[in-house]
């Protein structure tokens, strides 16, 4: 059961192939707020594309090299032909960067369904929710047109049930590790998150719930409760994708218990109204409510998950895991150290391209940390 999560993320493309063989489309996106129930309810896999830790070759003759590598080598990727089995592209207007990206491949690669996806900035008040269920209207005739037929409400209310039930068994892991340090190691953990952005949300949600069981059985059969003595971090930045990251801090003492990455709770931890009359109202809010990102204003809902994860998980340390040249959450992140270093928590601040390089020298630093922590 342990390496199932890790055999998807091996076997993305295989995973692809086989959705695509049985009539289905496949389509990539960039970001959390991409409505992905539209998608599934026009029968398409929704695969989230993260970029690669590995050089950019083709990329820096159209994007200059201080734009973040997610984008840069997400464009790589396309000019070299490795994004070539998706049969459409869906690129969120969160940042200029990523507005850049779409011109660049709507001229340079183009020719398959290619959507802008424009979300507001303001996720608070009528004129930035109006404009934001004009724009997921707008994506939802876009797919429509694509794909030659209308997505019916109960379709979209079927494809909501399907992922509440996927976010809800990733809230239920969350929740199971902040209660049981050690009882699943955080790399196994994250996993499962990341194997959710490019699995069928079906076939993940089963797996996911033997998972769950399997973990509830070793925690029953416990006797007496056992001590962990791992120190417990919440893990904060925009995204992780570097699954050996989080082997490093297990290495070292350390578990992962909470977080709010792109790639972790913000992406799982609110679910969208079942029953609603109007399935595209539910989609609509629950994705302009939902635990917001560094891009977004205010940020203050953002702020306070993070410090009341800090206070409910007896979290011992933060890391900040900043990608370079995410300017959103490099302004963000000193407000947030000093609250942090207010409530005696101590931080430590990693600098990121997709990939942590400098690995010995984060080894020491890992290491360092956690002997802080212990001693503290």
């Amino acid at each position: 059961m342990a390496n199932n999560f890790k055999d998807l993320l091996i076997r993305q493309k295989e995973l692809a192939a086989d959705w695509k063989s049985k009539g289905g489309k496949v389509m990539g996106h960039f970001c959390n707020y991409v409505p992905d129930e539209i998608l599934h309810a026009a029968g398409i896999l929704s695969i989230r594309i993260f970029g690669s830790p590995a050089p950019v070759t083709h990329a820096d003759a159209h994007l200059q090299t201080y734009v973040c590598k997610v984008i840069r080598s997400s464009l790589d990727l396309g000019l070299k032909g490795e994004l070539d089995y998706l049969d459409g592209l869906i690129i969120p207007y969160t940042c200029d960067a990523m507005r850049l990206l779409y011109d660049l491949w709507q001229k340079n690669l183009g020719g398959k369904f290619l959507h802008l996806l424009d979300i507001p900035c303001l996720i608070r008040g009528d004129i930035g929710h109006t404009r934001f269920q004009d724009e997921v209207i707008r994506f939802k005739r876009a797919v429509e047109g694509y794909i030659g037929n209308e997505i019916s409400p109960d379709a979209l209310s079927n494809s909501i049930r399907v992922y509440n039930q996927n976010r809800s068994l990733l809230k239920e892991l969350y929740n199971l590790r902040r209660k049981e340090t050690g009882l699943v190691p955080c790399k196994q953990a994250y996993e499962a998150v990341l194997s959710s952005f490019i699995t069928p949300k079906e076939l993940h949600s089963s797996l996911l719930t033997d998972f769950i069981s399997d973990a509830k059985s070793r925690l029953s059969t416990k006797q007496p409760p056992e001590q962990s003595s791992k120190v417990r971090l919440h893990i904060s930045g925009s995204l992780v994708t570097d699954i050996d990251f989080y082997d490093m801090i297990d290495e070292y003492g350390g578990d992962v218990v909470s977080d709010d990455l792109c790639t972790g709770t913000r992406y799982y931890w609110d679910n969208a109204i079942e029953g609603d009359n109007d399935p595209i109202n539910a989609i609509s809010d629950r994705y302009f409510y939902k635990l917001p990102c560094a891009c977004k204003h205010p940020n203050t809902d953002r702020h306070e998950f993070i410090f009341d994860s800090v206070r409910q998980g007896d979290i011992q340390g933060v890391i900040f895991v900043m990608e370079k040249y995410c300017d959103a959450h490099l302004y963000d992140q000193p407000l947030l150290h000093e609250k942090l270093e207010k409530m005696n928590i101590p931080v430590l601040v990693i600098d990121a391209e997709l990939g942590l390089s400098g690995q010995e020298q984060l080894r020491t630093r890992i290491q360092t940390f956690m002997d802080i922590l212990k001693r503290k």
